[in-house]
Formats: structure tokens, C-alpha cells, sequence
């Protein structure tokens, strides 16, 4: 029996897809496919604005999730408006910002202006807690800087998606929203505008079912991240595709069993500039996925 990738590549439109689909016993039937795949404006943190607003238009991603680098946070109105120009020049569409990491009041109020002046309904954050001076291994999360943020959620009408970061101490951060079930114990009874960036690469590897994390999480996964690893213990691990250690099939059916339609971006650190070729090249994968 084919399966489900062999089927769809050798299927062909109309009549002649219709007739292959009732030649083969059992086919399972794939769901359409209501996600979009995304660039994550952190995979492009080396290039300046056009250089990357034109590699994404080359490689075939219209769709940004934009960092500081590329809009700064004490950007103006026209400053707003040149950037949103320049997207459009090259196809790209900006649908939100972030990650942000945020560990005061008013620097959650003054994100929440950023998103809202950008025009976007969706902001990835990090809604932190500083032990110490060093803002990634020194903080953790919190619960007061959640309520915030849905209550600022409510009043802006953005969304705010929290990123998880992963349990391994090696190479994620426990203390800082480590994994989906956390974050959602976090957040469960707040405002149903706060919910999950999910990094897929982190989930892998902190060993949790991808399917049933889908599943169960459905309602608040306003956001993912996706990236193919070298190493299934490292979240944080890149690679091209050619070596990845795994296979994004399972996120990808499990996002259309639950009818997802938001976006994944792609998320790679430190990829520019010696591999521009490994994000063409995980593009290209993700895309067959689609």
C-alpha cells in the first residue's frame, strides 16, 4: 500500500487524482493543510533589512516574524511605515513580532505599543523574571508578568504567544518556560488571547509526544517554530535537512488534524552568514511537507 507522502506525489488534478485515490484500498484521506510557513526574523539577525526582506522573496517566504534588528523598538510612525513598505516592495507580509524577552511593566506596555504601531495581532514573548544581571541564565518565569501580559492581550486585542525554551540545562533553559505543559499551567486560567509559541525542535527533544501535544494544546497554539536538529537531546541544534535526526511529518499532521492556522516560522541560530544554504535548503523541506 502507498503511503501518504508516496500517494500525494504521485497523484496528479482532477479526474486522473480521483481515479489513483479510488485504485488504492484505504487511502487515508490528509486534511488540507491551513497553515503558512514563516520566517523567524532571528534566522536573519546578519543581514540588514533588504538584504533579508530579498532572500525571503527569493527562497519563497512571505511571511515574517520580525525582530528589533529589523524594526527597532523606538521606531516612529514613519519609521513603521518605511518598513512596512519595504516588506511589501518584496512580497513579505509581517504577521507578528518577537520573541521579545520582557522583565518589567513598562517594558511589557512598551512592546505591546510596538506591536500595536506595526499594525500586527500576534506578539511572541518571554514573560520573565530577573534573578541576576545576565538575562538568559539568570531569569525564570512568572506569573504576575503572565497576568499582565493577558491583561494587556485583552486591552490591545494582540494575542501574546509565549515561547518555550526547553528543559535540557544544556542547551535550553529550565527556569524560563521550558516546555508546553508548563507554560500552559502557567497560563491556563488567563485570557484565552495568552497561549503557546510552540518551538516544535524543543519539544522533540525534551522527549514529548508532538501529536498529543497538538492535540491537547490546540486552542492556545497561536505560533510554532520549526528547525531540523543534529541532535535529538539538543533543541537548539541546526542542521540542513539532509542530516536531521527528525521528522517533521508528525508536527505537520498533527497541525492539520487540529485544523491550525497560524504560522510556523524558521528558526535558526547563528545560520547567516556561513549557511544561507541551509535555510533554502530547510525551506525547501518544510515546503514538501505542506
Amino acid at each position: 500500500m502507498l503511503n501518504r507522502r508516496e500517494f500525494i506525489s504521485g497523484a496528479s488534478f482532477g479526474a486522473a487524482g480521483a481515479l489513483m485515490a479510488a485504485s488504492v484500498p484505504n487511502a487515508k484521506k490528509v486534511k488540507e493543510t491551513k497553515f503558512k510557513l514563516a520566517m523567524a526574523g532571528y534566522t536573519l539577525k546578519s543581514f540588514k533589512l533588504k538584504e533579508a526582506l530579498k532572500f525571503c522573496s527569493e527562497i519563497g517566504y512571505k511571511y515574517l516574524c520580525v525582530k528589533d534588528f529589523h524594526l527597532p523598538f523606538n521606531s516612529k510612525a514613519a519609521d513603521v511605515e518605511n518598513f512596512k513598505k519595504a516588506c511589501s516592495d518584496f512580497g513579505v507580509t509581517p504577521y507578528a513580532v518577537g520573541p521579545i524577552y520582557m522583565y518589567t511593566p513598562d517594558e511589557v506596555k512598551r512592546y505591546f505599543d510596538y506591536a500595536a504601531l506595526l499594525g500586527v495581532d500576534l506578539m511572541v514573548g518571554v514573560p520573565g523574571k530577573l534573578t541576576g544581571p545576565n538575562k538568559w541564565t539568570q531569569c525564570q518565569s512568572d506569573r504576575k508578568m503572565c497576568e499582565l501580559c493577558s491583561n494587556l492581550a485583552d486591552e490591545y486585542k494582540i494575542r501574546y504567544a509565549i515561547h518555550n525554551h526547553g528543559r535540557n540545562p544544556k542547551t535550553g533553559n529550565p527556569k524560563l518556560y521550558p516546555a508546553v505543559p508548563e507554560v500552559y499551567e502557567m497560563i491556563s486560567d488567563l485570557s484565552p488571547k495568552i497561549g503557546l509559541c510552540v518551538d516544535w525542535a524543543y519539544t522533540y527533544a525534551d522527549n514529548l509526544n508532538c501529536r498529543e501535544i497538538a492535540i491537547k494544546y490546540a486552542k492556545r497554539i497561536f505560533d510554532g517554530h520549526v528547525r531540523c536538529l543534529s541532535d535529538k537531546t539538543n533543541g537548539s541544534s541546526g542542521i540542513n535537512p539532509k542530516g536531521r535526526v527528525f521528522d517533521y511529518d508528525e508536527v505537520f499532521d498533527a497541525l492539520r488534524e487540529i485544523s491550525y492556522t497560524g504560522h510556523l516560522g524558521l528558526e535558526l541560530a547563528n545560520a547567516f552568514p556561513k549557511n544561507p544554504q541551509w535555510i533554502k535548503e530547510s525551506f525547501d523541506y518544510f515546503n514538501s511537507l505542506v
